[in-house]
């Protein structure tokens, strides 16, 4: 008995749509199922934990999804690898992928793709993930053609849709051929960037540190935690000077003005940490390893 089948008969309200037609969203939960059919499940046939569970078997299909235009359809073939090549004309000499999560799940979608795709000069691929996530492929076609300062607008945006909003911004891709990889790579970045960070854009630079964190096991981490820092876990306050002291690039005189202290009390508190731990945060490679400590266990 194939997936559907076993569905159809555990939820009698179950209907297949037809690619392209319309989709009653406010009284189906639509799914996309893994061999490609389109389903909508009634929202008052599905308990929460049901339907917790859809979303780990099936895909949840996103309305946004049928109205994919020829460019979209073609860019996702691609990035999805079900063609070698990209089918658009003309080409872009480089694209970078702007990632987005949306924290208000109930937003217009349209409203806001529209919002988006009017700070560039012309109509950029938009690929919504789910109702609230998705990619912007920024496409570069003009020699002068500048990136979208996207840190001084997403202030406008969220004060436009009352919700809050982060972005993801991938590096430049100039080979075309590497675009799926580069997307797959960014996708993770973004992801990583939404479990640890809660600045409103960020780019690789400041995923980098999470990347050595989140490839660690729960258990390694843990070990790594009581081995170096048991004799400070305790003392959140000499961590959190650490912490400042390490983002200033150990430069005690600045981080001793971002915690508004003296600067004799924030180097006898680094002299504190070191003798007490063992580690001398002074030497690069030492303070790197506490560094990521300190910043996993405060996200």
């Amino acid at each position: 008995m194939s997936l559907l089948e076993q569905l159809k008969k555990n939820y009698l309200s179950l209907t297949v749509f037809e690619e392209g037609t319309a989709k009653d969203k406010e009284s189906y939960e639509l799914f996309r199922t893994p061999s490609d059919e389109i389903i909508g499940i009634a929202h008052n046939e599905l308990n929460n934990r049901e339907r917790e569970l859809l979303h780990i078997i099936l895909k949840p299909f996103n309305t946004g999804e049928a109205a994919l235009g020829a460019k979209e359809k073609a860019w996702k073939h691609f990035l999805e690898q079900n063609q070698d090549t990209l089918q658009i004309a003309p080409l872009p000499t480089k694209v970078r992928f702007i990632f987005f999560s949306i924290s208000d799940q109930n937003i217009e979608l349209e409203a806001f793709q529209e919002a988006m795709q009017s700070l560039f000069p012309q109509p950029m691929p938009f690929l919504w993930d789910n109702h609230h996530e998705g990619a912007v492929i920024e496409e570069y076609t003009e020699a002068d053609q500048d990136p979208i300062p996207f840190g001084s607008v997403v202030d406008v945006l969220m004060s436009d849709f009352y919700t809050n909003i982060q972005l993801y911004i991938s590096e430049d891709v100039y080979d075309l051929k590497k675009a799926p990889a580069q997307f797959d790579w960014a996708k993770k970045c973004f992801h990583l960037a939404k479990k640890y960070l809660a600045g409103k854009v960020t780019t690789l630079e400041e995923v980098v540190p999470y990347l050595y964190i989140d490839a660690l096991s729960p258990e390694d981490r843990d070990q790594l935690t009581h081995s170096l820092l048991k004799e400070v876990a305790e003392d959140p306050e000499l961590l959190q000077t650490i912490e400042v002291f390490l983002e200033s690039g150990s430069n005690t005189t600045l981080a001793a003005k971002q915690l508004f202290m003296h600067r004799n009390s924030l180097q006898y508190r680094v002299d504190k940490f070191i003798e007490k731990t063992g580690v001398d945060i002074k030497q690069f490679d030492r303070a790197a390893i506490i560094y990521l400590l300190l910043a996993d266990l405060n996200h």
